[in-house]
C-alpha cells in the first residue's frame, strides 16, 4: 500500500480525570436519546437487516458488546470529555519543487471524529464532548488554546489525538501542561503514532497509558466506568505495569455514521489528491470515508496491520451510502475520499458499494492506492460510473523479484500492464504508487521499474523513498541490522523527505538522484498522453501540479508546449520556466540534461512556427508534420 502517512484513520488519545464523579451537568453534544427518530430509525432497519458479506474471521478479534447502556455505572454521573487533535506540523509546500514535499491540506480530523461520534451516540453517562483541532489557523498558540478549553469547559476525560511521529513534541509538552493544571487528571495517550511506539513514549511522558490499536469502545467504557483506574488496566489499555494489550473492536456498523455536527464544517478546505480532474474550488465539499479496518498484506514497509489487525471487518454496503447520501444532502457534499486500505478485496462488497453510489453523481478519489488485482472490467466501469476518473494503483516495484522477495506483496504481475489498459479504455486515468531505495534492491532493478513504468503505460508515477516507519517489518530491519542512524530512532526523527537508509550495497545519494531523475523522465519527457497526443489531459496535468508546486520547472515547460498547440500561446509559461532555470542551478542542469531548450526572451514566439505548427518533434509528430 502507499505510505502510512497518507492514512489519516486517527484514533484516539486519552487524558483522564481519574476517579471524577461530576454530577449530571446541561451538555451542548449528549448522549443519544431513544427518543431520537434518526436513532430510532436506524436501530429499526438494522433489526430487519442481514449483514453484508465477508465480516471478516471474527474469530480473531476482541469485539466489544453491542449494549449501549453500562450497568455498572450509576446513573447521576456524566462525565465531560475533550478531544485534542495535536498539531502535525507538516509545514507549508515549498517552492523549491526539485525537493520532495509533503503533501499538505486541512483536512478534517475523521478519526476522531468517528470516536466522538461513537461517545455522543452509545455512551450511557456522557455529559458532554467537544473536539479541540489545533491544526486550524488562527492567532492563538495551541497551549494557549488547551488552557482556554480546560478552564472553560472543566473536562472529566481529555483526549489527545497523535496520527503521526511528528506531532510528539506536542503530546509531551501538553501532557505536561494539563498534569501541571490538574495534578489528579490521569493521562493516557493513543493513536496511530501511539499504537507503533506506546514503550517509548510510555517510558519518556507522563502518562498513565496508552491505548492501542482502535479507541471507540476503551474511550466508551472509560467515561462509563465506576473506577476508571480500574477500566485502564483491561485491554485495549498498556502502561507501565501492563506493557502489552490486545486491541478491542466493535461493530464498524456502528461507527460509521459520523456526526460532523461536531465540528466547524465551513473551517475545512481539503485538497483533492492529485489528478488532472480534480474539482477543487471555493465551493467544493470533500469528506472522507473509511467502510472498511483491516489488512491481510505484510508489506515490509508498511505499518497498517499494526492500526486495525490482518482480518477484514466492513461497513454494510446500504450503511455506507446512506452515509454519503447524508453527507450530499446535509453538507452539499462534492468530493468523496475513500481511505480503505483494502476497499477492493471483497470483489462482490466492492462492486456493489460503487453501483449504489452512482445515483449520487459525486467525484470518488482513493488516494491510499487500490490493490490492482481485483480489477476486472465490470469493477472499472462500475468504478467509473460512480466518479471515480482516477486511480491510484499501488503497484509499489518493477521488478518481480523485489515485489515477491523483498516486499512481500502479492500482486499478479502479468496482469498489471492488462489491467491499467482495461481502466484507461474505461476512462479511468492511472496513477502509480512506487518505493525506490529498499535494502536488497539493485541499480538494474530500479532502472527495470522505470522501464516497466513506461511499457505498462501509466499516466502518472509517484515514487516515495524506501522510510522505516514505526510498526514496519523494514522499521525493525533497519533497527535490528544499524541500517539507520541513532539521531533517527527516536520518535519524529525521520524526515520522510529524506533516504535514511544506510544499508549494503546502496548509495543514498544514488537513490536520491534516481528518485529525482525517473519523475522526470516518465511524467514529463516521456509523459504517455504527451506521447499519444492526448494533449488536453496533459495540459490539466501539468496545470495543476504548477497550482501545487509553483517551483516545478519541469510542469512550467511542458505546460507551455501543450498551450502551444492548444491555445497558440504558451509564453508565459516558458518565461515562468527560464525564470526558475536561471534562478537554480539544479534545475538548469535537470533542463539541459534532459535537452529541453532554454532560451531568452519571447521563447514561445521562437519556438512555434507558422500557422501554430511547433519545431519540437515530440509535438510536431501528432500534427502530421
Amino acid at each position: 500500500m502507499a505510505l502510512v502517512l497518507h492514512r489519516l484513520l486517527a484514533q484516539c488519545v486519552l487524558i483522564v480525570r481519574a476517579n471524577s464523579t461530576k454530577e449530571s451537568a446541561v451538555s451542548t453534544i449528549g448522549a443519544s436519546s431513544s427518543n431520537d427518530p434518526y436513532a430510532q430509525a436506524q436501530a429499526l432497519r438494522k433489526r430487519g437487516q442481514q449483514s453484508s458479506a465477508a465480516q471478516g474471521d471474527a474469530a480473531s478479534q476482541s469485539f466489544a458488546s453491542t449494549s449501549s447502556q453500562s450497568t455498572n455505572t450509576p446513573a447521576s454521573m456524566a462525565r465531560s470529555v475533550l478531544l485534542v487533535v495535536l498539531p502535525s506540523n507538516l509545514g507549508a509546500p515549498q517552492l523549491d519543487a526539485s525537493k520532495k514535499t509533503h503533501r499538505t491540506y486541512l483536512a478534517f480530523p475523521y478519526g476522531v471524529l468517528t470516536i466522538a461520534s461513537y461517545l455522543k451516540r452509545f455512551a450511557a453517562t456522557l455529559g458532554q464532548v467537544k473536539i479541540l483541532d489545533l491544526n486550524l489557523p488562527g492567532d492563538d498558540p495551541p497551549e494557549a488554546l488547551l488552557a482556554r478549553e480546560l478552564a472553560a469547559m472543566t473536562p472529566d476525560i481529555v483526549g489527545f489525538s497523535m496520527s503521526y511521529d511528528v506531532s510528539y513534541p506536542w503530546l509531551r509538552s501538553m501532557a505536561a501542561a494539563v498534569r501541571q493544571y490538574d495534578p489528579n487528571i490521569c493521562i493516557v495517550a493513543g493513536g496511530p503514532a501511539v499504537t507503533t511506539a506506546y514503550t517509548e513514549i510510555l517510558a519518556d511522558c507522563d502518562l498513565d497509558a496508552c491505548c492501542y490499536s482502535e479507541g471507540e469502545v476503551a474511550l466508551k467504557e472509560l467515561v462509563e466506568a465506576d473506577d476508571m483506574q480500574s477500566a485502564l488496566s483491561r485491554d485495549p489499555w498498556v502502561s507501565k505495569g501492563k506493557v502489552s494489550a490486545k486491541p478491542v473492536y466493535d461493530d464498524l456498523d456502528r461507527i460509521i455514521d459520523v456526526d460532523y455536527a461536531l465540528v466547524d464544517v465551513p473551517a475545512y478546505s481539503m485538497k483533492e489528491a492529485f489528478s488532472p480532474f480534480t474539482k477543487f474550488s471555493a465551493s467544493s465539499k470533500q469528506f472522507f470515508i473509511v467502510t472498511s479496518r483491516g489488512c491481510p498484506f505484510k508489506c515490509v514497509f508498511c505499518a497498517e496491520p499494526s492500526f486495525h489487525g490482518a482480518n477484514m471487518r466492513y461497513v454494510s454496503v446500504d450503511l455506507a451510502v446512506e452515509h454519503v447520501a447524508m453527507l450530499k444532502d446535509r453538507y452539499a457534499l462534492s468530493v468523496l475520499t475513500i481511505y480503505d486500505d483494502q476497499i477492493l478485496m471483497n470483489k462482490a462488497r466492492a462492486k456493489e458499494f460503487f453501483a449504489k453510489l452512482a445515483p449520487l453523481n459525486i467525484r470518488v478519489e482513493m488516494p491510499n492506492g487500490v490493490t490492482l488485482s481485483y480489477i476486472d472490467e465490470e469493477m472499472a466501469a462500475l468504478m467509473k460510473a460512480a466518479g471515480v476518473d482516477t486511480l491510484f494503483l499501488a503497484i509499489e516495484h518493477g521488478s518481480k523479484r523485489v515485489l515477491k522477495d523483498v516486499i512481500r506483496k502479492p500482486i499478479a504481475y502479468n496482469r498489471i500492464k492488462p489491467t491499467i489498459e482495461l481502466l484507461q479504455a474505461a476512462g479511468i486515468y492511472c496513477q502509480g504508487f512506487f518505493v525506490i531505495g529498499l535494502p536488497g534492491e539493485t541499480r538494474a532493478e530500479r532502472e527495470e521499474t522505470r522501464d516497466a513504468i513506461l511499457d505498462w503505460g501509466l499516466d502518472w508515477a509517484s515514487f516515495n523513498y524506501a522510510t522505516p516507519l514505526r510498526g514496519s517489518e523494514l522499521f525493525r530491519q533497519c533497527k535490528d541490522n544499524g541500517w539507520i542512524e541513532e539521531k533517527y530512532l527516536p520518535i519524529g526523527a525521520i524526515d520522510m523527505t529524506k533516504y535514511v537508509i544506510r544499508a549494503p550495497g546502496i548509495d543514498p545519494a544514488e537513490i536520491e538522484s534516481f528518485v529525482f531523475n525517473v519523475n522526470l523522465d516518465v511524467n514529463f519527457v516521456h509523459n504517455r498522453n504527451m506521447r499519444i497526443g492526448n494533449f488536453e489531459v496533459a495540459r490539466r496535468t501539468f496545470r495543476e501540479l504548477v497550482e501545487r508546486h509553483p517551483g516545478q520547472a519541469f510542469a512550467h515547460y511542458f505546460l507551455a508546449r501543450c498551450d502551444d498547440l492548444l491555445a497558440g500561446d504558451g509564453s508565459a509559461s516558458y518565461r515562468r520556466f527560464e525564470q526558475i532555470v536561471a534562478e537554480s542551478p539544479a534545475w538548469r542542469e535537470a533542463a539541459e540534461r534532459f535537452g529541453l531548450e532554454i532560451k531568452h526572451g519571447d521563447t514561445a514566439a521562437s519556438d512555434r512556427a507558422p500557422a501554430g505548427r511547433l519545431r519540437h518533434p515530440e509535438l510536431r509528430a501528432h500534427q502530421g508534420v
